[in-house]
């Protein structure tokens, strides 16, 4: 895989991790792609530790919204405002399938920085 930026990830490996660590890993993924949003929109709109404040006092109800501001954004990065991508996530996020929109996030990152493999 050309890593042609550090936000350029495995997707593959991540779901294998997150599997092995029983979601754990999940939680760094999380990080991972706060920051990568963070330097592709070159402005920090999202904070890991509130996610994890939030999502943790309200019993992961919030979430369920970060996944889809994190979706809406990618789709406004990679010029198309109107996808149903963040709506999937969503779906995907409160059908306990988070692993899986954080996949096609991931698969979003990826193609912002111009690489399309797994």
């Amino acid at each position: 895989m050309n890593k042609s930026s550090p936000h350029v990830r495995s997707i593959a490996g991540d779901l294998i991790f997150t599997v092995l660590t029983f979601g754990l890993f999940n939680i760094y993924v999380q990080y991972v792609q706060i920051q990568a949003l963070n330097d592709m929109l070159k402005q920090p709109k999202y904070s890991f530790l509130k996610w994890a404040f939030f999502s943790i006092i309200t019993f992961g109800l919030y979430h369920i919204y970060h996944e889809y501001r994190i979706g809406r954004d990618l789709a406004i990065l990679l010029g198309h405002p109107e996808s149903f991508s963040p709506y999937l996530q969503v779906l995907l996020t409160c059908f306990a399938l988070h692993i899986i929109a954080d996949a096609i996030q991931q698969s979003e990152i990826n193609q912002y920085f111009g690489v399309n493999s797994l």
